[in-house]
């Protein structure tokens, strides 16, 4: 073809938009990993073939231990669980990072192309290798580690309940039993009928140990630093379907808070600057600029809330808020004191290619000031011919 004709250059440009458009790491990268599982005993001794199930925002998979399986990318955080008998649950939480491809996609100008690989998942890549360790959750961050060594991870939790001797070690010794010492008689002495009984004084009452000091809301309420990690649980209220949701410090400015290496940003108080990976569900994707609670606020106090959202499903919002009152809420064993919020009205969304449909959304929310953050919401909305949606997120506890 004549590199000077009129053809060539249209599809030279023809050719230029649709690397564009279709994404330099979705080419680069692709919209799947292969990630390593291998399953580790508390002494460190590696034994495969458990059966581990592997979960995100984009889908589910099982394998076993020891093998690689593929898994689909995104910028939320992929679950990791493993079973086998006779060892106690192995957990992690592995957090991605931006690849390569997403900044090349940057650097040639491929804004377009970097949001859609962004909503693809195909920007961001997990730990190539995690090793999971029987009887704790961790946690396992791709900056950490970028080449493709062991992730051993960060405990987040361990099971208190293990209960089961790593294959190979020696079951614990039963304590032999203590003998009960047998009182000896001793005979008494005859004493005259004459004689005063001297008074025998009686033992002191045995006083039941002081009980110990319940431990203080301060341990929730500190000041957030580097590395703690906020601990949340998702519920789909339909299936009563679970799943953890982490959002871990990684950099604090200022009375700017960053999550998940910016996938979320607060300010002290809780009140939101950006969001860019929605990791908690509705919570994160219909969440108002400043987020779901503010701080300040007195009963009956009501306003207005309409924006739209950009970091989930494309829906503009139309809330009236209220401030109804006080509740308080168990959180990791202790009462926290919250303000409950109610939001109600429409979420506009398209569906296929149609015009934005109004749908009646409806949310409660528990915001904790104490806290500066939300602590429990609630949210439904109703979908043309697709049913009803129901979400919910609680705050489980926050790791220190």
């Amino acid at each position: 073809m004549n590199p000077w004709s009129g053809r060539f250059w249209g599809l030279v440009a023809l050719a230029a938009i649709f690397a564009v458009l279709t994404g330099c790491a979705s080419v680069t990268q692709g919209t799947e990993q292969s990630i390593k599982v291998e399953t580790l005993t508390a002494a460190g001794q590696s034994i495969d073939g458990a059966q581990c199930q592997w979960s995100n925002d984009k889908g589910s998979a099982t394998m076993a231990s020891g093998q690689s399986a593929l898994v689909r990318r995104s910028g939320a955080n992929l679950s990791l669980r493993c079973d086998m008998a006779g060892q106690p649950t192995a957990k992690g939480q592995a957090i991605s990072r931006a690849n390569a491809g997403l900044a090349g996609n940057i650097l040639i100008g491929g804004g377009i192309g970097a949001a859609i690989d962004v909503g693809t998942g195909a920007a961001y890549t997990y730990p190539t290798w995690i090793q999971l360790v029987f009887g704790e959750e961790r946690l396992y961050d791709r900056g950490e580690h970028r080449d493709d060594s062991a992730a051993t991870g960060t405990v987040v939790q361990p099971n208190a309940s293990v209960a089961v001797a790593s294959a190979g070690a020696s079951p614990p010794a039963v304590a032999a039993a203590v003998p009960v010492p047998v009182p000896v008689a001793v005979a008494t002495p005859t004493v005259p009928a004459s004689s005063a009984v001297p008074t025998v004084p009686a033992a002191p009452a045995v006083q039941p140990p002081a009980p110990l000091p319940a431990r203080q809301a301060s341990s929730l309420s500190a000041p957030l630093r580097r590395g703690d990690t906020l601990e949340y649980v998702l519920i789909d209220r339909l299936t009563q379907t679970r799943a953890p949701v982490l959002y871990r410090v990684d950099r604090i400015d200022g009375d700017s808070i960053l999550f998940n290496q910016g996938g979320r940003v607060e300010r002290d108080d809780g009140r939101v600057v950006s969001i860019s990976s929605a990791a908690g569900g509705l919570y994160d994707s219909a969440s108002p600029p400043e987020g779901w609670g503010r701080p300040g606020l007195t009963n009956g106090m009501r306003w207005r809330a309409e924006y739209e959202s950009t970091n989930g499903e494309k829906a503009r919002y139309a809330l009236e808020a209220t401030a109804l009152g006080d509740a308080s809420l168990r959180i990791d064993g202790l009462d926290v004191a919250a303000r409950e919020i109610t939001y109600t009205g429409w979420m506009y969304a398209s569906v296929g290619v149609g015009p934005a449909q109004a749908l009646p959304f409806k949310a409660t929310v528990f915001y904790s000031a104490d806290l500066g953050r939300v602590v429990k919401f609630e949210a439904e909305y109703r979908r043309v011919n697709l049913g009803t949606s129901r979400e919910a997120l609680e705050l489980v506890r926050i790791w220190r």
